[in-house]
C-alpha cells in the first residue's frame, strides 16, 4: 500500500490504507449529512473506506475506497467547494497513479469544476431551510398551506385529545416498528395497485433496520391506544435526515401524514438544527412544507482527457440510464396532465 504523502501546494493529505481515530465523528460535524457518514456507507454502500484524502484552509475530509483503476469518493451530499475538489482530486491522483478516474458527488454545477469529467446521474434532494422559530417557519410557509396544517391539527386534537409524539431511541423494538411502518405503506400502495420499492428488494428492510439502530430516531404519534403514524429521522450535525413515513389509512381524513412531516420540522427547530432534508420523490407536499431542490451531481473525473477512451462502458451505461430517466419523465407528466384533466 502506496505510503501517506503529504502536497503543500495543495495542502493536502493522502493517506491510503488509513482512516485515523475520529474521521467518523469529524466527517458527521463537518458536513450534517447523513449520506457523509460511516454509518450509511456500512449499511447501504456496501462500501468500507480504505483511505484518507484531508485538505486544509478550508478543512475537508475525504474517505475512499479503490476499486479497479477508479477511486470512489464515499462523502455523499455534502458541502464542498469547486476549487476544493480539484485540491483532493489532483491529490489522490499524485498519490495513487494506477487510479484512471474519481467518482465524486458534488453540489455545484459541475461546469464549475474545470477537469476532464462525465456527468453520471443526479438527485435532487428537498432542502427546507429552517430558521430559529416555529412562529418564522411558518411565516415562510404558503398562506394556504398554514391554514390547512391549521385545520388539520385542531381537527385532529379535537377528535383525539390524547394525540401525542413521542422520540423513541431505536433498540430491540425498532424492527417491529419498521414492520408496522411497511404494513401501512404496503397497504396504502396495494389500493392503488402498486408494489413499494421494499416489496421488490427484501433485503432493504435488513439495511434501514441497520441504519436505525446506529444513528436514528423513530417519532412515533400515538391517537388512541397504538401508533398511528410513524417517521424515521436521522440527526446529524445541524441538520435532520427525514428518511421514511407512513400512517394508518384509517386517519387519512385528517391527513396525518403532512401533519407529522410538519411536527418533524417543528422538532428540529426547536433543537437548534438549521435544515430538513426531506430525499427526492414527491416533491408536492414537500414543496408546501418549504423544501427547495438541490442537486447532488455524481461525476467521473479523469486524470487526462483521453482516459476517457478507457471507460467507454461507463459512458453507455450512462446514455442507458438517461434513456430510462426520459421515459419515466415523460409517464409522470402525462399522469399528472391526466389528474388536471381530472380535476383530482
Amino acid at each position: 500500500m502506496t505510503a501517506p504523502a503529504y502536497y503543500s501546494d495543495l495542502r493536502a493529505r493522502v493517506a491510503p490504507g488509513e482512516v485515523p481515530d475520529g474521521a467518523a465523528e469529524e466527517i458527521r460535524d463537518l458536513y450534517g449529512s447523513l449520506f457523509a457518514t460511516v454509518d450509511w456507507f456500512v449499511t447501504h454502500d456496501d462500501a468500507v473506506a480504505m483511505g484518507t484524502c484531508t485538505l486544509e484552509e478550508p478543512r475537508h475530509v475525504v474517505l475512499f475506497e479503490m476499486q479497479g483503476d477508479t477511486i470512489e469518493v464515499l462523502n455523499k451530499t455534502f458541502a464542498i467547494a469547486p476549487e476544493d475538489v480539484r485540491r483532493a482530486c489532483e491529490a489522490l491522483f499524485r498519490a495513487l497513479p494506477a487510479a484512471r478516474r474519481i467518482h465524486f458527488e458534488v453540489m455545484f454545477p459541475p461546469r464549475e469544476l474545470r477537469l476532464p469529467k462525465r456527468v453520471l446521474y443526479w438527485t435532487d434532494h428537498m432542502i427546507v431551510p429552517l430558521p430559529a422559530s416555529v412562529e418564522e417557519y411558518q411565516e415562510q410557509l404558503g398562506k394556504s398551506t398554514r391554514r390547512n396544517l391549521r385545520t388539520y391539527e385542531n381537527r385532529l386534537r379535537r377528535d383525539f385529545p390524547g394525540l401525542h409524539t413521542e422520540v423513541v431511541v431505536p433498540g430491540p423494538d425498532s424492527r417491529a416498528l419498521v414492520n408496522l411502518f411497511l404494513e401501512w405503506k404496503t397497504d396504502r400502495f396495494g389500493t392503488l395497485g402498486r408494489d413499494t420499492y421494499w416489496q421488490k428488494d427484501p433485503r432493504l428492510a435488513d439495511r434501514f433496520v441497520a441504519l436505525l439502530q446506529r444513528c436514528g430516531e423513530v417519532h412515533v404519534t400515538t391517537l388512541v391506544d397504538g401508533p398511528a403514524a410513524i417517521v424515521f429521522a436521522f440527526p446529524v450535525g445541524p441538520a435532520v435526515c427525514a428518511q421514511e413515513a407512513a400512517f394508518d389509512t384509517r386517519y387519512d381524513y385528517y391527513h396525518l401524514g403532512l401533519l407529522a412531516w410538519y411536527w418533524l420540522a417543528c422538532d428540529a427547530i426547536a433543537r437548534g438544527l438549521s435544515s430538513m432534508n426531506l430525499l427526492w420523490g414527491t416533491a408536492t407536499y414537500k414543496r408546501r412544507l418549504g423544501a427547495v431542490p438541490r442537486r447532488a451531481t455524481t461525476v467521473s473525473v479523469f486524470r487526462h482527457q483521453t482516459d476517457r477512451l478507457y471507460s467507454l462502458g461507463e459512458a453507455r451505461e450512462v446514455v442507458a440510464l438517461r434513456l430510462r430517466r426520459s421515459k419515466a419523465y415523460y409517464w409522470r407528466a402525462r399522469a399528472y396532465a391526466r389528474r388536471l384533466v381530472k380535476g383530482e
